[in-house]
């Protein structure tokens, strides 16, 4: 898990910013977030959120806990809902990150219309969150095949 959190700190980071604009970059800490919604325990997944939330935070420039907030509740519906008996499906893994991103880009605005700052809901879904969607499915795709093939080992019996 910490080699995976670690490649994807360096992906969306290093990578990601010189093939994509900052409109069309995936974001893939809540790509993965989602996704381990369907696939890991409950431990594993508030571990991604937090994990992703902070260094998203951090990272990205925005006020603190912007990220960590969203990730939480998004973690926290898409756990106590997510998990089903055809969440193995890569469409599923892809509707479910897509509808994520749509909930953590409400969340942002919501949040962004509280601190005071002006949203047009409907030009910020047009032009920020249907890109987004767009883009974190074509992940969830991607990344489909390789999240569920990693196993999460026990704990160590020494």
């Amino acid at each position: 898990m910490i080699v995976t959190g670690f490649l994807l700190f360096l992906i969306q980071w290093s990578v990601f910013p010189f093939l994509f604009s900052a409109q069309w970059q995936p974001d893939l800490w809540l790509t993965v977030m989602v996704m381990s919604t369907l696939i890991y325990d409950k431990k594993t997944v508030f571990i991604w959120a937090v994990a992703g939330g902070i260094i998203q935070d951090l990272t990205s420039g925005s006020s603190v806990g912007f990220h960590l907030f969203s990730y939480l509740v998004i973690a926290s519906l898409f756990y106590w809902g997510g998990r089903r008996r055809f969440n193995r499906h890569w469409y599923v893994s892809c509707i479910a990150v897509m509808a994520g991103t749509l909930l953590g880009q409400i969340i942002f605005a919501i949040v962004a219309a509280i601190s005071g700052e002006w949203v047009s809901v409907p030009a910020y879904i047009a032009f920020k969150c249907a890109p987004l969607m767009l883009v974190n499915g074509l992940a969830a795709i991607c990344l489909h095949r390789i999240l569920w093939s990693i196993r999460i080992e026990g704990d160590p019996q020494w």
